[in-house]
């Protein structure tokens, strides 16, 4: 960057344009290869977990620079719990997310580093990499455990939309306009059942709308423009739930609908992690919702994790400035009419150039010395607290 603030000489231009192409190169090809099953197989750290994810770097190549959406954020989802993730808009929520699903939009964007290992119920497969079936003609089923960030996007077929399915945060715009809800449910189960006919995705797709209390016959026909925004995401559930995941991605799953549709919506989310006897990965802005329905919360800053443990933890103990801030931030019936709203100061560094310091720190009113050295490691201050702060230092305990 040159002395002038915000402006790059033709230099710098070239110079990053040529050091993302060489990146981009290497990453597109490495996730375009050819790859055993071998290659991408491991083995989870806690076998109770459904999905962990280690040190996960998505990067962003952008002509300014590189964008660290995502830099290095660890945390699991345990089987049969809710873990909520919460953070300021931009702090790497969604691309994380989007990161399991493989969905990062390229070339640009590039998982660069970390593991995924995801714990899935997969097809056994034969040399060929065909289904097996048994006497009856049914797929044989085995449990295997994948590290996504390792799979070719010529097999990501495998977890996508089965093994981990997805409720995008906007169902105005996540069904296709073009096509029936019928049409685009049956797709689900035609695309990831064996033999699978039109009649049995049909009656698949009649029971998953069902299942999220939408009578078959009235909507099985009708266009999404026909749907009202709370009947949309609905379908989106059903949409999710098709193939039967083992994990359901939320983002933001009640974005734009009115308090009594959320409140039905996350009913539904709760009874349904009973009926498949799978986990939730929650995506949200509200911590409202977080306490209601998740178990173990993930806080985010600024592509990060500075703040994990169990709902009780971060609500009833809180130990990150930042999350203590969150939590002031949150309007609360109590609060008188003529008290202004608390809002952190500041604003989130420029995720083109992050200092090495504590990204918090110039907002943080419990800044200290210490904090412009090198940024704060996790540290453990009860069997399922972590915190990335210097403020507890020395105060590492073990369970």
């Amino acid at each position: 960057m040159s002395e002038k603030k915000g402006y790059l000489t033709n230099r710098e231009i070239r110079a990053i344009a040529k050091a993302n192409a060489k990146q981009i190169k290497r990453l597109e090809a490495y996730k375009n290869r050819k790859a055993e099953e071998s290659e991408f197989l491991t083995q989870m750290k806690d076998d109770s977990n459904i999905l962990e994810i280690e040190d996960l770097h998505t990067y962003f190549f952008t002509e300014q620079g590189v964008v660290k959406a995502v830099n290095g954020v660890s945390y699991d989802v345990p089987k049969n719990k809710v873990v909520g993730v919460v953070g300021e808009s931009g702090c790497g929520k969604s691309v994380t997310s989007m990161s399991v699903m493989r969905l990062i939009q390229g070339p640009a964007g590039q998982i660069v580093e970390g593991a995924m290992r995801f714990k899935a119920y997969d097809y056994q497969r034969d040399a060929k990499g065909n289904p097996v079936c048994d006497g009856d003609g049914k797929p044989v089923m085995e449990e295997k455990i994948y590290d996504i960030a390792k799979m070719p996007i010529n097999e990501i077929h495998r977890i996508r939309g089965k093994q981990v399915a997805m409720i995008f945060q906007e169902p105005m715009t996540s069904l296709n306009p073009v096509f029936t809800i019928g049409e685009q449910l049956d797709e689900v189960t035609l695309l990831h059942v064996p033999n699978a006919t039109k009649q049995m995705a049909k009656e698949k797709s009649e029971e998953m709308l069902r299942l999220v209390g939408i009578i078959p016959e009235n909507v099985y026909s009708s266009f999404p423009h026909e749907l009202s925004g709370g009947m949309r995401q609905r379908v989106m559930i059903a949409m999710a739930l098709a193939a039967e995941p083992r994990l359901i991605i939320a983002d933001e799953p009640t974005t734009a609908l009115d308090v009594t549709i959320q409140a039905q919506i996350l009913d539904l989310l709760q009874d349904i992690k009973t009926k498949i006897d799978g986990s939730i990965l929650l995506i949200t802005h509200d911590l409202g919702v977080i306490a209601e329905m998740a178990d173990y919360v993930v806080v985010m800053y600024a592509g990060k994790v500075i703040e994990k443990g169990t709902v009780l933890e971060i609500f009833q103990d809180p130990k990150h400035p930042y999350t203590i801030g969150l939590q002031k931030s949150k309007p609360t019936m109590t609060l008188d009419d003529s008290t202004e709203l608390y809002n952190i100061p500041g604003n989130v560094p420029n995720p083109v150039n992050m200092p090495q310091h504590c990204y918090f720190k110039e907002r943080c009113a419990k800044c200290t010395a210490k904090c412009s050295g090198q940024y704060p490691g996790m540290v453990q201050v009860s069997p399922t607290h972590f915190v990335a702060c210097h403020l507890y230092d020395g105060e590492e305990k073990h369970g």
